[in-house]
């Protein structure tokens, strides 16, 4: 008999796979519980090579398929396979890869202190890249560029976000306070925003 784990703490230490057992339109059944909102990339055979066909999202036994488009090229056309059972999804692909977005230097410092031993790709790269407040097209688009896997919002407490499905999925309390008067903490002076409420917008992008 299979056993069915709970992939909850592995998933932040590696990437791991699980094997798709059917197919049903834009769903699959795997063979592993997972925890909703980890992402991964589907792994298909073409032309006897192993390529990326689809996003997937898990939701328990079940995952979500997603148009991959990473490698999206005007100049050619991808090849055209679907996911089928057999396939594997490698899931949690670059957790180790996280942006941190805090309110303060002293939030960012102590969260950073949490996750040692991952690669924390600084604020200071992403802030360029936005006008006001980061919607969650621009988080999306950096964290494709960068190769980042989690956010690290902190909030009123610590969420851990997939960056591909925006759930949150873990969360840490804090001992800190966390407020905001700009988008978030970068080393170089930075405007300030008046008249919203950031630590609710960020809320807003995060799915539970």
């Amino acid at each position: 008999m299979r056993i069915i784990f709970v992939l909850f703490l592995a998933v932040f230490a590696f990437a791991f796979d699980v094997k798709i057992l059917s197919v049903n339109n834009d769903y699959a059944k795997i063979d592993s519980y997972i925890k909703k909102g980890i992402s991964g990339d589907v792994i298909c055979t073409y032309d006897k090579t192993p390529i990326i066909c689809a996003k997937a999202v898990a939701f328990g036994n079940i995952v979500k398929f997603y148009n991959y488009t990473e490698l999206k090229n005007d100049a050619f056309a991808l090849p055209k396979v679907s996911p089928k059972p057999g396939d594997k999804i490698i899931l949690g692909k670059n957790y180790r890869r996280i942006l941190i977005i805090a309110p303060n230097q002293n939030a960012y410092i102590k969260t950073a202190q949490l996750y040692k031993g991952n690669t924390i790709i600084s604020p200071d790269i992403f802030a360029p890249f936005i006008d006001e407040m980061p919607t969650r097209e621009d988080f999306e688009k950096f964290c494709n560029d960068m190769n980042i896997g989690r956010i690290i919002f902190v909030l009123d407490k610590i969420y851990e976000v997939d960056s591909f499905s925006f759930y949150a999925i873990k969360k840490r309390d804090i001992d800190f306070k966390a407020k905001y008067d700009k988008a978030f903490f970068v080393t170089f002076p930075s405007f300030k925003i008046t008249g919203k409420n950031i630590e609710q917008y960020y809320k807003s992008l995060i799915k539970d």
